[in-house]
């Protein structure tokens, strides 16, 4: 799988399950922008990871090409970000707001 489809797949999936949680739960309206901001913050990290060369954060350096920055690194970075906001997610599925 290459990291294009990877970053994809990752903010797809994430997308939907965010869609799912804000239709399916009653937030306060607030709340509901919030949640969308953090979802689009973080997924600034999948698609660094898959596409842009000059995105940040500054870990995916190797993207600039000429042998700098670690691809491990990058790929701990990326799946780091994604189960942090899939625990969020699921935080704010599962918690008793009302």
């Amino acid at each position: 799988m290459t990291p294009k489809s990877k970053a994809l797949w990752v903010a797809g999936v994430t997308c939907v399950l965010t869609a799912l949680v804000t239709a399916l739960r009653e937030f306060e309206p607030g709340n509901v922008k919030a949640i969308w901001l953090i979802w689009a913050g973080l997924s600034w990290n999948y698609f660094a990871y898959g596409f842009d060369r000059g995105m940040m954060p500054t870990v995916f350096v190797e993207l600039d090409g000429g042998g700098k920055g670690n691809p491990v690194a990058r790929g701990f970075v990326f799946w780091l970000t994604a189960v942090i906001y899939l625990a969020f997610i699921a935080t704010a599925a599962f918690a008793d707001i009302g």
